[in-house]
Formats: structure tokens, sequence, C-alpha cells
């Protein structure tokens, strides 16, 4: 059905009453008078929801694989109130995207928000969080990171206690300190379950929407506006099914290549007997 409204035009969304368009969608989405700047391209928000996504993704699926493995280490390591940590830091994935934006918004509103009357309280000045694009998507950036972490946390935590404590035992034997023990042993047997948490993460941040579009609505002007929301509203509110669903196939295309591209360094990073195994 999708592939039909990407190769169709018209307003209706009834199949009968569309037409055949060929490629008339994509290239009205992918066609610009100046690649280098985006207010020549007929859809120039289709290509700032394009680099939207992409700053997104770079840096939200950094931080959460950094900070996902950090956490992973310290809750691996024998604490106490272990199993309590754990499920404190699962806890926020167990909410609903709209109730974490919710919560966050009342968080970082500029009059009343929690986040300001302790600014305000420590003398300092109230900001407008949501005003400013660069505070709007550090937000969104934090937020996606804080709602996702525990649940790539828990699948790293689990890559990290099937590793063989006797492993570690012999490389103290033979003098090495718990950086080379990292880097020698926890790091190459971590791959692949690495691989899979950045396939997941990459997805998930590509997909991005509910929180943003609660937290922000896409703005300030187009300053939050990714791939899905453009998909969302172009389709739903503009009623242009056709580049809505040519876009999408867009997105799926990007995904595809992507995922080829990570199983592909993974596999290159592996010993023949690995692979085979």
């Amino acid at each position: 059905l999708n592939f039909f409204y990407a190769f169709s035009s018209g307003q209706s969304i009834l199949l009968q009453n569309r037409t055949p368009a060929g490629l008339e969608n994509f290239s009205t989405l992918l066609t610009c008078g100046d690649y280098t700047n985006l207010r020549t391209c007929n859809e120039d928000i289709f290509w700032r929801a394009m680099g939207n996504t992409a700053f997104y993704v770079i840096f939200e699926v950094g931080a959460m694989i950094f900070i996902s493995l950090i956490t992973a280490l310290a809750l691996n390591r024998k604490i106490r109130a272990r199993g309590f940590f754990r499920s404190i830091f699962f806890y926020p994935v167990l909410l609903s995207p709209v109730v974490v934006a919710l919560i966050w918004k009342w968080i970082l509103q500029t009059e009343s928000g929690v986040l300001n009357s302790i600014i305000s309280g420590l003398g300092g000045q109230k900001i407008a969080w949501m005003v400013d694009p660069s505070w709007a998507m550090f937000w969104v950036i934090v937020i996606g990171v804080w709602a996702q972490m525990g649940f790539y946390t828990l699948i790293l935590l689990a890559g990290l206690q099937s590793i063989p404590k006797d492993l570690y035992e012999a490389a103290a034997t033979e003098g090495a300190n718990g950086w080379q023990s990292f880097w020698g042993i926890t790091m190459p047997l971590l791959t692949s379950t690495m691989t899979v948490v950045l396939v997941l993460s990459v997805i998930r941040a590509v997909q991005v929407f509910d929180h943003v579009y609660v937290l922000t609505g896409g703005g300030p002007g187009t300053a939050t506006t990714f791939m899905v929301q453009y998909i969302f509203k172009t389709g739903f509110d503009d009623a242009r099914w056709g580049i809505a669903a040519s876009a999408s196939l867009v997105l799926a295309v990007i995904l595809f290549i992507m995922t080829l591209i990570q199983l592909r360094v993974r596999r290159g990073s592996l010993t023949p007997e690995a692979e085979r195994d």
C-alpha cells in the first residue's frame, strides 16, 4: 500500500482516485537547485528533517552507547543493592514516551518549570529551554538517552555476564591491570552485543517521534523536526500522501543501508573462527 501511494499522485486517500506518477514524488523530494542552499530545494523541510535526524542519530546514539556501557560496567560489579539499581535504571523504559515528554516538559517550563525554579533560587536567570533551537535539540537528545538507556544497559549487562571470569583471573595472573583487561578481554568479547545495541539504537534514533512531538512539536521553527514527524505532518496534516509515502521509503532505504554497513563492519572485525561460530 505504501509503495502504491509513493508511485501515484492525487489528494485523495482512496486508491481508485489516485493516478500513476512514476518517480515524480521522489523527484519532488530530492531535487534542489543548489544542494548547499536548502532554500532552493523543492522540499526544503524534508532536507532539514534529514539533517536534524542525522545530527540526532550521531549524538544520541553516541551518548547512549557510552553511558549505557559505563552503567553496565558499574552494575556488573559486586555492589550493594545491585538488583535495586538495575531496576531503577530500567524503569524509564517502562514509561510511555508521551508520559516521559510531559514530565520533562513540566521540568523545562520557562516560568514555572522545576529546573528554572532551581536556577532562579540560586540567583541565576531563567532560560527559555524550548525557545532556543540549540537548547531544544540538546534536551531532545538528553531525554532520548534518559528514557532508553536502561534497555541497552540491560543488553550490555547480559553480554558482560556471559564473559568467563577465568579470562580475567588469567589476565591478572599475567600482570594485566584493569584497563588492559578491559581493552584486551571485555571489548573484543562484547563486540557482538555492541553490534546489536548499535543497530537497535540507530534504528530507534532514526525513527524518533513520540517524545519530540509532545515536547517541542518539531520547533522552535524546524529545529527539532525529524524525518518521521515530517512524514506524519506531510501525510496526515497536508494530505500529500504520495510525498509522505516516498519519504518513508527513502527512510527505509537509509535504514537498510546503515544496518548492512554496521553488520559488514562487525563481520570484518571478527576472526575467521569467530565468524564461523
